[in-house]
């Protein structure tokens, strides 16, 4: 047999002083060399020749430099294969990688292996053993996948992890040696992105729901007179996109909460009764703040941001809104006085400013 057949059967075999695999990788690493320094702004050239290394690639790759093989022709990866930079696969057996995988820089993923006795490992002799990645996987930085592993589908390996057994679908894992810490089921449960924006025409109908939503819970939590007569409507939303301060709060990219929001005077707040406001400054207001049912904390999030705005926030409740008013002392908003809004009925107004 000759050293590359017997690489590719897993064998002890030795590349030092064959010619057939020498010249195998002097090519690739040639071609490797070319690869990264090639300009950014050629990427036609630069995915012809990614794929001139690969053995096998799909649609929508990109591997940013510097990247390092021994082969190149070993190496199998399947659509949006995403690569960042100073990545190293030693594919003396074959690497194969799914759909959906990203890599974050710094990463090595080693098919080589060496004899652990060294009279046997000082001959030269050495070993692969394939790694199989599946589909929808990350790698956090400097994780290193070793010889023989295999990776299942929807994984994440967290950064810095040795990874050197088999790691199942479904998971986060993550140390040295890498290992299932949590289901991907019970870490997505505990993501949570929240992200703010004024609200758009398309958003009109999501944000009625969530005022519907909310006029519903208000009259269960016994508050059933703050927000009657379908108000707040359609009317009332498109006047404040009109003014630019109606604004949705998303979570994990759905519209869960939406509120008013501006730095203004705010004409009711001009009197108030038993007791005072606790500044005269420019100050942010804040109206109409409701959430869908289902998020948690959204309510205390909108007035952070709110009050990151300006540093001064008003902003009033009724006086039966028994929730609203435990989440804005929760939120170290302070109870002033009684305001009177257009209708003529009062309500509990609060403030919170920085020093």
């Amino acid at each position: 047999m000759t050293e590359k057949e017997k690489m590719l059967a897993g064998m002890l075999y030795c590349a030092d002083w064959d010619e057939e695999l020498q010249q195998a990788q002097t090519k690739v690493k040639e071609l490797c060399r070319r690869y990264n320094q090639m300009s950014f702004e050629d990427k036609g050239e630069k995915d012809r020749l990614i794929r001139q290394i690969l053995g096998k690639a799909g649609a929508n790759i990109c591997v940013q430099p510097s990247f390092w093989c021994d082969y190149g022709s070993h190496i199998s990866v399947g659509d949006n294969f995403y690569v960042n930079h100073n990545c190293v696969m030693l594919d003396v057996a074959p690497i194969t990688f799914g759909d959906n995988v990203f890599i974050a820089p710094n990463c090595g993923f080693y098919t080589a292996g060496h004899p652990l006795n060294r009279q046997v490992r000082n001959q030269g002799l050495e070993f692969g053993r394939p790694i199989t990645v599946g589909n929808d996987v990350w790698f956090g930085g400097n994780v290193v996948v070793l010889p023989g592993v295999t990776i299942g589908d929807n994984v994440v390996i967290g950064a810095g992890s040795v990874v050197a057994r088999d790691i199942p679908s479904g998971v986060v894992a993550v140390g040295n040696p890498c290992r299932p810490i949590r289901t991907m089921e019970e870490a997505c449960a505990r993501e949570r992105f929240l992200d703010i924006r004024k609200t758009e025409e398309a958003d009109i109908p999501q944000v009625l729901a969530i005022y519907e939503e909310a006029r519903k819970f208000m009259a269960e939590a016994g508050n059933p007179s703050q927000w009657t007569g379908g108000y707040p409507g359609e009317e009332d939303l498109r006047r404040d996109m009109e003014k630019g301060a109606s604004y949705v709060c998303l979570e994990n990219g759905v519209i869960a909460a939406t509120f008013y929001f501006s730095v203004e005077e705010e004409p009711t707040y001009r009197v108030i009764q038993d007791g005072a406001w606790l500044n005269d400054r420019p100050y942010g207001v804040v109206h109409r703040v409701a959430s869908a049912s289902r998020g948690k904390g959204l309510a205390s999030h909108c007035l952070n941001w709110c009050f990151d705005q300006c540093g001064n926030l008003r902003i009033d409740t009724h006086r039966n809104n028994i929730p609203m008013q435990n989440m804005l002392e929760k939120n170290g908003f302070a109870r002033c006085g009684i305001i009177f809004v257009e209708d003529g009925t009062e309500r509990i107004a609060f403030q919170k400013c920085r020093e």
